[in-house]
């Protein structure tokens, strides 16, 4: 019966991965860092300074490069299941994010 239980819950696991990966697409992640780079710079910025490209390393599916109105640059590295594996770099009030 444990066998059976755990074997069911990775089954589930498995699953709800694939249907994200299905769902997720590049649109849907660049217009949620846009937004996201949007409230950490704050006056000036907007979604339209963000420009998104394909990953070039196995783990990135998605880079997205944003330009400041200072013009400094902000670079999200967006994982396979779209979370964020690296912001550079950093803003100043990232803790507070």
């Amino acid at each position: 019966m444990p066998l059976v239980v755990v074997t069911l819950l990775g089954a589930l696991w498995v699953f709800r991965l694939g249907w994200i990966w299905a769902h997720l697409d590049e649109s849907a992640l660049l217009d949620h860092y846009a937004r996201l780079y949007v409230a950490e710079t704050g006056a000036g910025a907007s979604p339209s300074d963000c420009v998104g490209r394909p990953g070039e390393q196995a783990a990135v599916r998605l880079v997205i490069s944003c330009t400041t109105p200072q013009g400094s640059r902000r670079v999200y590295l967006i994982g396979r299941f779209g979370g964020l594996l690296d912001q550079l770099p950093a803003p100043r009030n990232a803790a507070e994010t």
